[in-house]
């Protein structure tokens, strides 16, 4: 009797503890099965702007990016659960926490950007925002849609909570013993 009690308190307290690592997978998984829906033609997500998706990559450096990218998909998949997984304990614990601070970092300022660069060009202020770029470079369209501007937003949203998850997820592994 003792027993269970002190195995189901142990599991909660395990759990409210390992919970960020999960969700920073599932929040891993959807982001890279929206990539693959897009790759393969899909449009849900982008709005209705005439070229939404870049092409593929034509210069040395351009290819160098893209498989940065490839790479950061890869480790932004497993590093969520080392911080959970028993196998994770393969891994140099310092690996793992700082891993998960660089994607909180590069999430954050990604999604932090796209919503400052948006305040920027909506109010007049830069009308060509902190990139530089009109709508007509971004999107392949002078004039967008509110849909593809929503679309845009949430997608910055998105980046930013996956940012918020991965720091999450490394607090805790930080604090877990």
């Amino acid at each position: 009797m003792i027993y269970k009690k002190w195995s189901a308190e142990m599991s909660s307290v395990r759990s409210k503890r390992t919970w960020p690592g999960y969700v920073s997978f599932v929040w891993v998984t959807v982001f890279i099965l929206f990539h693959i829906y897009w790759a393969f033609g899909g449009r849900f997500g982008l709005g209705d702007a005439s070229n939404p998706i870049p092409p593929l990559p034509t210069s040395l450096s351009e290819w160098i990016y893209f498989y940065i990218v490839i790479i950061m998909f890869a480790a932004g998949t497993i590093v969520p659960l080392a911080t959970v997984q028993s196998w994770g304990r393969f891994i140099p614990r310092r690996f793992i926490f700082i891993a998960c601070w660089i994607g909180c970092v590069v999430l954050i300022l990604r999604g932090g950007a796209g919503f400052v660069d948006d305040f920027f060009r909506s109010t007049g202020l830069l009308p060509n925002g902190i990139t530089g770029l009109t709508y007509e470079q971004i999107f392949g369209d002078e004039h967008i849609s509110t849909y593809t501007l929503w679309s845009s937003r949430a997608m910055d949203g998105y980046f930013f909570l996956g940012g918020i998850l991965y720091g999450l997820a490394a607090w805790f592994y930080h604090n877990r013993k």
